[in-house]
């Protein structure tokens, strides 16, 4: 389980000594709390709180500043990104430093990658404890660079982390979902997801490694062929997928989608696994609600089931 969300999460990090900086940081009128997270950032101008992650951004150029809190010890993190990890991902690492940020150890990250026919450029501070890491991601056009690339840069050094803040996770979300009639627990949010198992503790320990994540997509897209792009969404998980076993129409809250069912093998291990999966489309965003197990799946896929049935979304206050 750990390996799986190393996976999630795109490799920054090549080992090497660097040499660190230390910043000291104290709140200051121009630092804003980001919402469901332990963060404080002073953001660059023109950047709004972002609508649909945890973060800013700025509509006028598409750029963004993320901050997605993972559970897993900073060191385990820093060792799963290398070089390679990198570059299988399309990224290129053009810049790394080290600091000292308020006692805290940090990596700072610059790396470009294609996406969408565009080249962007990404920034990408990370630091934690042995208990969580923190990843803030600053994205932004390449053809932006002049004008952004410093701007960024300054945001993200000038993180104010409060380790005693108390989040409600459900806060960070837009949605409401439940497992009450499953044996599944709540375990964390990371970013704009919430995840839930069997022991409600990462990793798992559980023989079938059944795991169900609920989340909503941050970037606005214009999809044609709806059953198409689930059928290829679900191909991008850290599963490598062998064949889809059904894929059904299924409307929920009022929210049309797709209903997919899929076998396939983990790509560490090449263990069997199946996989569940719906995509609820809204506008130009969607919700994705995924399941995953490595045995009783016929119990499994009841209980991924019986859970996505149960989602609705807030009301807008």
């Amino acid at each position: 389980m750990k390996n799986t969300f190393s996976n999630l999460i795109i490799g920054l990090f090549a080992i090497t000594a660097l040499a660190q900086n230390t910043v000291t940081n104290t709140i200051t009128a121009e630092h804003i709390s980001v919402e469901g997270t332990k963060i404080s950032l002073v953001p660059p101008p023109d950047f709004i709180n972002a609508a649909n992650f945890a973060g800013f951004q700025q509509n006028s150029s598409g750029s963004s500043i993320m901050i997605v809190e993972v559970p897993a010890p900073f060191p385990e993190i820093g060792r799963a990104f290398t070089k390679e990890g990198l570059q299988t991902q399309g990224m290129t690492l053009l810049e790394k430093e080290e600091f000292i940020i308020n006692t805290n150890t940090a990596l700072l990250i610059k790396g470009e990658q294609e996406a969408y026919g565009n080249t962007y450029s990404k920034y990408t501070l990370a630091f934690g404890s042995e208990n969580e890491s923190i990843l803030i991601n600053g994205t932004f056009l390449k053809a932006n660079e002049n004008d952004l690339a410093a701007a960024v840069k300054k945001t993200l050094l000038s993180v104010v982390y409060d380790a005693e803040k108390i989040i409600n996770p459900f806060d960070t979300v837009d949605f409401k979902i439940t497992t009450e009639a499953t044996d599944l627990v709540f375990v964390k949010n990371v970013g704009p997801s919430l995840l839930f198992n069997r022991e409600g503790t990462i990793p798992s320990t559980a023989s079938d490694k059944a795991i169900f994540i609920a989340s909503k997509s941050f970037s606005e897209l214009e999809i044609s062929d709806r059953k198409s792009y689930a059928e290829n969404r679900i191909k991008q998980n850290p599963i490598t997928i062998d064949s889809i076993l059904s894929t059904t129409p299924i409307t929920i809250d009022d929210l049309e989608g797709f209903e997919i069912i899929a076998r396939g093998k983990t790509k560490t291990k090449q263990i069997d696994t199946k996989i569940y999966q719906v995509i609820l489309f809204s506008d130009t965003l969607y919700y994705i609600l995924l399941g995953s197990s490595e045995a009783e799946y016929e119990k499994n896929m009841a209980a991924f089931k019986t859970i996505a049935r149960t989602f609705k979304r807030k009301v807008k206050e």
